[in-house]
């Protein structure tokens, strides 16, 4: 267990000091409130989307896909916004409501997600995570947007202009297609790719302000507990219910128990007026999912489950 919680430390470390790193430059004047507006629109429209592309472009969509798995975590995932929606019913500002729920269920797949399945399960797991992180990143944008604009006119209209949601499907397609990206345009766009985290964790740094984190505290507690422990947890133990286990468990509980994405916090900052909160999610959840994650890596692999 002591080399899981490591691998678990160096995936969350590394995120935890660029987030602290933007609280620091932000003190220090290096980033102001017109650099950080930029940043986030530079990170949802440009560096995230090519991140997304390539890591569906890349790779057999066909040999990779692992349908009872991806359906059993997208029934879920739909289930666990419903409870947790609910959950939130007494919350009088929708925009508020929306904002939590997304941060109870988007986990940060592409990033610590994939990065744990690797330092858990070798690298040989990279592509059959990689499509299930595809195939739920569709499913998690689509129910961002539609929580996020709080009405029916014009959801259609704003999933087809989403840029991640572009950027996926232009991945799947070209992986379809089965021609091999050229070598400048990989390269090119893994530039852009490779901007996604340090700029997004620099950017919720910047804007932290623990005074606000204080005022939040309760409810961003429930939502941290909810993330880390709540849904995976149940969704987990489902998931053996039904027959999986091994790699294909293991794959179902690391990408839950992910903390929540930093593009909950984006999507929030650019549709709602609440994305301090989201950042405040993202920064707890962050801080604790190592503990979180080899903790229940530790009692599946008491019970041999994975």
């Amino acid at each position: 267990m002591t080399a899981h919680f490591i691998a678990a430390i160096n995936v969350s470390g590394p995120v935890l000091i660029i987030l602290l790193l933007g609280i620091f430059f932000r003190r220090l004047n290096l980033l102001d409130g017109p650099f950080i507006a930029s940043g986030n629109k530079l990170v949802f429209k440009v560096a995230l989307p090519s991140l997304l592309f390539l890591s569906t472009a890349q790779g057999s969509i066909k040999e990779n896909l692992n349908l009872p798995l991806i359906a059993y975590a997208v029934v879920t995932t739909l289930l666990s916004v419903l409870a947790v929606w609910l959950l939130y019913f007494r919350t009088q500002d929708s925009g508020k409501r929306a904002v939590l729920t997304q941060c109870a269920f988007r986990g940060n797949m592409g990033i610590v997600g994939l990065a744990l399945c690797v330092n858990a399960f070798g690298q040989n797991i990279l592509p059959h995570a990689a499509v299930y992180v595809a195939a739920l990143t569709i499913l998690y944008n689509l129910i961002a947007v539609v929580l996020l604009t709080g009405k029916g006119n014009g959801v259609l209209s704003n999933i087809l202009k989403n840029p991640l949601i572009i950027a996926i499907v232009a991945g799947i397609a070209w992986s379809l297609s089965g021609v091999e990206l050229p070598t400048l345009v990989s390269t090119s766009v893994g530039y852009l790719a490779k901007l996604t985290l340090p700029l997004a964790l620099l950017c919720i740094g910047a804007t932290l302000d623990w005074r606000s984190f204080k005022s939040n505290q309760a409810a961003t507690s429930l939502n941290t507990l909810l993330k880390l422990i709540v849904l995976p947890g149940l969704i987990t133990a489902g998931g053996f219910w039904l027959g999986f286990s091994g790699h294909d468990l293991g794959i179902l509980f690391l990408m839950m128990a992910s903390p929540t994405a930093a593009a909950a916090y984006i999507m929030s900052k650019q549709m709602t007026s609440h994305g301090q909160l989201a950042a405040e999610i993202v920064t707890l959840s962050t801080l604790l999912c190592p503990l979180s994650i080899t903790l229940g890596l530790m009692l599946l692999s008491y019970l041999q489950l994975i």
